[in-house]
């Protein structure tokens, strides 16, 4: 994007600063997005920052709620509590344990490998990164898209804390606190909570012995210690523990076509229900060697999904329970001299994963699958160097060497329709490995003092796989290589930020998460796509009118199609006679006998809607008494997009305006203030998510469709000592 860098679009992401002659500017942020701290807009990759109020300001609970912050970003929630992140068009709807994001999400440096252990409530955040493009040299895991960062706030020497307390609709209740205490001049603890619960956005409206619960509620609990001690001048020690129990009544998704014809109403028959815990540590050792700085990053995170869920057309009961653990260490050493500034590191990662899947029938049996053990593990060693040719002009270079594998181990038992003991065993004995170089070339120029110009061209890549089945059950690597050239701009003496991009990607043998089926069952598999070709324009602004006065936007344009795309024997739709009339992208020949090839070849690319703007106003408000009422107004727009790669006219969101709202009262005296707001404005029904197998034509379990909140409004106080 053209000046991607800019930041993100909420109160409190750009802050308002006064230098010595009280001229009104910008405020700098400081980012690590290349491995070394450096000011935002000197940082030649599209990339934005997101500072821990302006997340508060801007009501992110979640790496969901970041979709409405970040341009080119779309992150959607299944029942699960998974997330589904896609970054200009490129990323994953598998989120089960064989399936990988397109997109390297981290939390302090560490790595977090499974969907549904990256919605950890956000809370006490210093800032939130996110790259755009793909980022194979110095994240390499699975980055082909990009990475998100996520840093939390640091114990610092200062006795200090915060507390707040949110209502709102949906019985809605949002509590938080931190408290950090310097036990020592050379050691300092911190600590944090926050708990968030709210009714269903979907109301059971079936009636008798058989009625379920609501669906798409939300009880969840989180608490975070961290500790620093820095026991010399040249060595730091960070230690951090996390803790999320995420509750609720599983599910959210409505069959298509709806039962009731509101996806706000449903006929719910079974209490569902979601029991996931997750739990991480993490430490950080840097230690100053005079000429450069040595860092150890070692991360343990463990995550147990315990939930039932409703299938939405045939209300059958399923039940999901899977344990993932993972390790990761990672080894840099970096440091600068007048013209070079350099980093060289080694990376470990390890990943284990058990689970357990089960669809109940009708006559009290039910078809188990328990899955064979799945394992991954990593190794990597990269390097990446930025040299300044003159003042002006600077040259970028990095690599990394990736060795991925990945295998099953075990069987997948499971209970035939035939009856309730027989049991078959399909083997899963799967072991593989894959390796790639990545590289990044780029170079910057200072057109002027606070102007930059800046081109790179980067690739990534995301190991290959297994899914479920026998064999062949495998699936290609895929690979990107993204060109992109971008200006980046600080005007009107420090007042105005004007960023702007243009991107190319070619991208190859990419990923894709289709319906197959497995036992006589819809399955999940994963096939890979020949080619795709995905290009577009971004521009992003931030103006300081006047000490009152601020106005933000964004707009983005993307053209991403399929450009080769053919299964040679289809799969579950394109072999299903009934959806020979339905409006689709794909060509098939229905006329033929099943295998029918299919054809895809010039669709749009799931969650690509072409344009997607942003637009903000705040104003500030001085009061006589020497408080501020600050009002803001966001709107966030997206024109229509498919929700998945078939192209099915049910499977299409029309374009939606979402607009929020937010009153904030400070006194003139007091560390306490107290915001009003409304979110989802319209209070229209948005898809974010639509299963394949929620189409008409297809008879099948179903997944159906996820929407996105509806309105919700409240009140929040907070209060800083």
């Amino acid at each position: 994007m053209f000046g991607a860098a800019i930041v993100a679009m909420a109160p409190g992401l750009t802050v308002l600063a006064q230098t010595a002659d009280n001229a009104l500017q910008l405020d700098e942020i400081v980012v690590t997005a290349q491995r070394r701290a450096e000011n935002l807009q000197e940082t030649p990759l599209a990339v934005s920052a997101i500072t821990g109020e302006g997340l508060e300001s801007a009501g992110v609970k979640s790496v969901v709620d970041l979709s409405a912050t970040v341009p080119s970003l779309q992150i959607t929630n299944t029942g699960g509590g998974a997330s589904q992140i896609f970054m200009r068009g490129i990323g994953s709807t598998n989120v089960t344990e064989v399936g990988d994001s397109a997109v390297a999400y981290h939390i302090d440096g560490i790595y977090i490998a499974r969907a549904t252990a990256t919605g950890a409530l956000f809370y006490d955040i210093d800032r939130v990164e996110v790259l755009r493009g793909p980022q194979g040299t110095l994240y390499g895991r699975n980055a082909t898209a990009g990475a998100i960062n996520v840093i939390t706030k640091k114990p610092t020497q200062q006795l200090e804390g915060s507390a707040a307390v949110e209502f709102g609709n949906y019985d809605a209740l949002t509590t938080s606190g931190v408290l950090n205490v310097p036990l020592h001049d050379t050691f300092a603890v911190r600590a944090g909570f926050q708990t968030t619960r709210h009714d269903g956005y979907q109301k059971s409206i079936t009636q008798g012995p058989v009625a379920g619960n609501d669906k798409d509620s939300q009880d969840d609990k989180s608490a975070r210690i961290q500790a620093l001690w820095t026991p010399a001048e040249n060595l730091s020690i960070n230690l951090r523990a996390d803790w999320l129990a995420r509750g609720g009544n599983n599910g959210g998704d409505v069959a298509y076509p709806m039962e009731t014809g509101d996806p706000r109403t449903i006929l719910s028959r079974v209490n569902t229900y979601r029991d996931n815990t997750y739990w991480s540590a993490g430490t950080e050792v840097n230690y100053d060697l005079d000429f450069a700085q040595l860092t150890y990053l070692v991360g343990f995170n463990s995550a147990k999904d315990d939930r039932v869920g409703e299938n939405p057309s045939t209300h059958a009961p399923n039940y999901f329970y899977g344990i993932d653990e993972t390790w990761s260490h990672e080894l840099r050493l970096g440091g600068e001299t007048d013209s070079l500034k350099w980093v060289i590191g080694a990376y470990y990662f390890k990943e284990d994963n058990d689970v357990d899947f089960r669809i109940f029938l009708a006559d009290n049996r039910y078809l188990s699958f328990i899955q064979p053990d799945v394992f991954a593990s990593t190794k990597a060693v990269f390097s990446q160097a930025t040299w300044s040719a003159t003042d002006e002009l600077r040259f970028t270079g990095g690599l990394r060497y990736t060795k991925d594998r990945k295998g099953r181990n075990g069987g997948t038992y499971f209970t035939n329709n035939a009856g309730a003991i027989t049991s078959t065993v399909t083997l899963n004995v799967s072991d593989n490995t894959w390796d790639r170089v990545n590289w990044r070339a780029g170079v910057d120029y200072d057109l002027a003092e606070s102007s930059m110009l800046y081109a790179n061209v980067a690739t990534g890549y995301k190991a290959g796989g297994y899914f479920d089945g026998v064999e062949p059950n495998d699936y290609k690597p895929e690979t990107i290589t993204s060109y992109e050239l971008g200006v980046k701009n600080r005007l009107m003496d420090n007042r105005l930020q004007l960023n702007a991009s243009a991107f190319y990607y070619d991208y190859r043998d990419f990923q894709i998460s289709a319906i197959g089926t497995i036992a006589g069952q819809d399955a999940t598999v994963t096939l890979n796509a020949d080619k795709a070709e995905i290009y577009g324009l971004e521009l992003e602004t931030d103006y300081l009118l006047t000490e009152a006065d601020r106005i933000d936007a964004s707009v983005s344009w993307l053209h991403a199609r399929y450009k080769k795309f053919l299964l040679p024997r289809g799969d579950a739709f394109s072999n299903n006679a009934a959806n020979a009339n339905i409006v689709r992208c794909y060509s098939a020949n229905y006329a033929a006998a099943a295998p029918r090839p299919a054809d895809f070849s010039g669709c749009h690319m799931a969650r690509t809607p072409e344009w997607s703007i942003n637009l903000g106003y705040q104003h500030e408000f001085a009061m006589a008494d020497g408080a501020s009422l600050t009002a803001r107004a966001q709107t966030h727009y997206e024109s229509s997009k498919y929700l998945e790669y078939h192209g099915f006219l049910e499977n299409k969101q029309d374009d939606f305006t979402r607009t929020d709202l937010t009153l904030t009262y400070k006194p003139a005296e007091g560390a306490w203030t107290v915001m009003a707001f409304v979110r989802n404005l319209e209070n229209d029904d948005v898809r974010t998510t639509s299963g394949p197998n929620a189409t008409a034509g297809l008879a099948s379990n179903g997944t159906g469709d996820f929407y996105a909140p509806p309105r919700t409004y409240g009140v929040r106080l907070g209060i800083d000592f």
